[in-house]
């Protein structure tokens, strides 16, 4: 008997000892305000999801260092010297959902469908710098020629054209990751549409959905990390209202909330007092107003660098982050603080385009409004700045919306002494046809990354790249040293190139007024533990995430 005791003794011990998580329940509640209806990842539709349910090559990770990113599916590469084939070598105890292994050829699968012309993938041109994806793309080759190869079972191998030192960072998004043939051949047009069909071979499977209510996600036992996947479920729930959302994580009926608005302001002083966690991440956007370079705007006037940093410098960046959003960060350049270049933040290299000489007008009327008239004298216009008015093309009812464009139409017209007419679209489709049409002087725009290096922000504004929606701005100068960055491995240089394209676009010639740079707020419970955001794969990432009471 007392051998017993003593054995009961010292279970109680070793319980006592053990961390309480152990015996929380691993499952967390998140809330959403709609479900993706894309399960394909060469799409990219739906990436928050997709990115927690599958692995490509790589992962995504933002920790307190920063946005970087990790081998997932494979375990090693090997570059060529010249930087024009990279050799991965896969994970062999990486398996799907079904158990079946992940090899080489699932990612010569997925890639193939990604560049199969007849699926009109918006993304395949990521993988246009590998020998044979255009010409096979654009119908000028065969699927046999692109260089990307299964060398064996979990061997990879990817010939590019020149040596690329952005490719690997497109690895990180979805529609570069596998995808089983068997599986989606078999299912045709269902495939994507269907999520019953699919196999996971990331940390977590979508194993029930509930429409428009909730979602959950479980731990994939196949997983080749799933000894560090903490969390047996995640439960999505679809909540509309901001309102209801809010008591919900109020009550602990969610353990991840995103807030906005006067919610932001009112949870981030809670969470300062210790009764939430309370995460600010940079994310890789950029928000402002675009010029019309298409027609020069209603006005005429759009053309000209001194007017449109006139009302550029008009904007006080601070006063209308605290007026208007209650969050996100002051923006004086065109690529946001998230994006890294060579090892650490792009921003913190090439400084604040143009922070220093906004400085020396904002606040300042006279100064303003004698740029202004500069600009008009350039132009040859002699009709008075009073009686000017500009057109501002905006779409969207919300509270932010709205305080959005009554907060620059007054701060323009009271800096400036114009007048600033609000055209605002009914919704997104009239908005686009008035954009399209150049009916407008400047909208509200700006651009979020999809992988993460400057010249996913600077391409944007290359002659055509994405046509009307960029303002129509064009610079050959600009263009031209786009170009020179093909091939180019030296890093400086291509620091100094990408230093020289923005000081063009946004100090020559004021093509773009930068506002703000978005950040990502979320709220956790306190007994969440080891939560990560990613800004380029899943945006709420739960990989090692736990929960403790």
């Amino acid at each position: 008997m007392k051998k017993i005791v003593s054995l009961v003794l010292a279970l109680l011990m070793i319980v006592g000892c053990m961390s309480v998580a152990a015996f929380a329940e691993q499952n967390v509640n998140v809330r959403t305000t709609a479900f993706g209806n894309n399960y394909d990842v060469q799409d990219m539709g739906w990436r928050w999801m997709m990115a927690a349910c599958y692995d490509g090559l790589y992962r995504n990770v933002a920790d307190s260092e920063g946005e970087h990113f990790i081998l997932a599916g494979a375990e090693s590469v090997d570059v060529s010297e010249d930087g024009t084939v990279y050799t991965y070598h896969l994970r062999q105890n990486a398996c799907w959902s079904d158990g079946v292994p992940v090899t080489a050829k699932d990612y010569v699968y997925g890639w193939t469908r990604l560049l199969t012309p007849s699926y009109n993938y918006d993304y395949a041109s990521f993988l246009f710098g590998v020998v044979g994806a255009e010409e096979y793309y654009k119908g000028e080759g065969s699927a046999e020629d692109v260089g990307v190869v299964a060398l064996d079972d979990y061997t990879l191998q990817i010939t590019l054209k020149v040596a690329d030192p952005t490719f690997e960072s497109k690895l990180v998004a979805t529609p570069t990751y596998p995808t089983r043939q068997d599986l989606a051949e078999a299912a045709g047009e269902a495939w994507g549409t269907d999520w019953t069909l699919c196999v996971y071979n990331g940390p977590f499977c979508m194993s029930s959905l509930v429409e428009d209510n909730s979602m959950v996600w479980t731990k994939n036992p196949y997983y080749w990390d799933a000894e560090n996947v903490h969390l047996d479920t995640v439960t999505w729930l679809i909540v509309p209202q901001e309102s209801t959302a809010a008591t919900m994580f109020e009550n602990g009926e969610l353990d991840q909330y995103q807030p906005t608005g006067d919610y932001a302001i009112k949870f981030a002083k809670e969470a300062a007092e210790g009764k939430y966690q309370y995460l600010v991440t940079d994310y890789p956007g950029t928000i402002g107003l675009r010029f019309n370079r298409l027609t020069n705007g209603p006005s005429g006037l759009m053309g000209n660098a001194k007017i449109c940093k006139a009302i550029s410098y008009a904007i006080d960046r601070e006063e209308m982050i605290d007026a208007v959003y209650g969050a996100y960060k002051p923006a004086y350049s065109y690529v946001a603080p998230a994006i890294s270049f060579n090892g650490s933040s792009y921003r913190s290299q090439a400084g604040e385009v143009i922070q220093e000489e906004a400085s020396a007008y904002t606040g300042d009327y006279d100064a303003l409004r004698a740029l202004f008239q500069e600009g008009l004298d350039e132009l040859g216009v002699t009709t008075p700045m009073s009686d000017i008015t500009l057109s501002f093309l905006s779409n969207g009812s919300t509270t932010v919306a709205t305080a959005e464009r009554e907060y620059l139409q007054q701060a323009l017209e009271e800096a400036l002494g114009i007048k600033v007419e609000l055209n605002i679209a009914g919704d997104s489709k009239l908005f686009i046809a008035e954009r399209n049409e150049g009916n407008y002087d400047f909208f509200m725009s700006g651009w979020y990354a999809d992988y993460n290096d400057p010249l996913d922000f600077l391409y944007t504004v290359y002659t055509n790249a994405y046509g009307t929606s960029m303002g129509g701005y064009s610079n050959a100068k600009f263009d031209e040293l786009c170009d020179s960055l093909t091939g180019e491995i030296d890093m400086a240089k291509r620091l100094e190139i990408y230093t020289e394209m923005e000081n063009i676009y946004l100090l020559e010639d004021c093509g773009f007024a930068p506002i703000y740079y978005a950040t990502k707020q979320v709220l956790l419970q306190n007994r969440v533990k080891d939560y990560r955001t990613s800004s380029f794969g899943a945006s709420a990432e739960f990989t090692i995430c736990y929960v403790e009471e």
